[in-house]
């Protein structure tokens, strides 16, 4: 999935569409680097939700029915949210083309006050919006994000009807993300779901009913990485959103009568203050996730391995 990097996708407010002093025009510019990882985060996802349903029952098909949500999730969801999201839109919504353009042919034997006249006139400057201002900056994301959606839907096809659910969350996600976006906020919290919570059910409901103890563990890892993501960028309750949600990943698994895989977890839940003071350093964001994101992926693990 390295062929993402070429567009656009979410790290801070102002990294978004911007003129270009050699020519004029506007461009949008790529902001997601990790990606890939962020597709080995989703990937790991899956595995554990998968492991949280007793594999050592699955048979045959069960493994098929895995392979296409792990490749729902690292292709088509991850796809989706980094194009959509990484879009300008309120910039692009805003542009207005650099010259007029005239109302579209009308139909033979139209009035031009009649209902497909007014329709001309408005679709002329519309057309030109969209052949200098859309498709110049946003044209090849645009074709991604409808062939993601594709692959999206033609692979949930392929799972139960219970996974369908989660296409409906990945919408409501984007579409926050998409909003957030225009207000020149960072939706961390929606990427944060997307990107563990999602995917950890997206492993489960393959596989299994749905079960509040599932819903509860893909949201309070969800929240950890939600804290780890506002730990990277130095915001405010980042640490205690991290180790948060770890520690209720540990008093989850207490009330789910699994006192071993809870210690575990709970001592996982150190592991980032532990790791060369990250939390309160002036390191780089990646020398961060480098050190913390193990610990989380970890106590994912402990946790699914437990899970009734």
């Amino acid at each position: 999935m390295a062929w993402m990097e070429a567009f656009p996708g979410l790290e801070k407010p102002g990294t978004g569409s911007a003129p270009t002093e050699a020519t004029g025009r506007y461009e949008i510019k790529p902001a997601l680097q990790a990606f890939p990882f962020w597709t080995l985060v989703g990937g790991w996802s899956v595995l554990c939700g998968a492991l949280a349903t007793n594999p050592l029952h699955w048979r045959g098909e069960i493994f098929l029915i895995q392979a296409i949500a792990f490749l729902l999730v690292t292709a088509s969801w991850a796809g989706l949210w980094t194009l959509a999201s990484g879009i300008d839109w309120a910039f692009l919504l805003h542009r207005k083309p650099d010259r007029l353009h005239a109302p579209l042919p009308v139909l033979p034997y139209t009035r031009p006050g009649s209902p497909a006249g007014r329709l001309a006139r408005r679709l002329g400057p519309m057309a030109g919006w969209w052949v200098e201002v859309f498709w110049p900056v946003a044209g090849p994301s645009f074709v991604l994000i409808l062939l993601a959606a594709l692959s999206a839907a033609i692979l949930s096809l392929l799972l139960p009807p219970r996974v369908w659910w989660l296409d409906l969350a990945l919408v409501a996600l984007v579409a926050l993300g998409m909003i957030q976006r225009r207000r020149g906020l960072v939706p961390l919290a929606a990427q944060a779901f997307l990107g563990l919570g999602l995917p950890w059910l997206a492993g489960y409901l393959a596989v299994a009913r749905f079960s509040w103890p599932a819903l509860l563990i893909a949201l309070v890892f969800s929240l950890a990485a939600w804290g780890l993501l506002r730990v990277e960028r130095r915001m405010a309750g980042g640490t205690w959103l991290l180790h948060g949600g770890l520690l209720g990943a540990a008093a989850l698994l207490v009330i789910l009568r699994q006192p071993l895989a809870a210690g575990g977890t709970a001592l996982l839940a150190f592991g980032p203050a532990l790791s060369g003071r990250t939390l309160g350093s002036e390191e780089k964001s990646a020398g961060v996730s480098r050190r913390i994101w193990p610990w989380l992926l970890a106590a994912m693990l402990v946790a699914s391995l437990a899970s009734p």
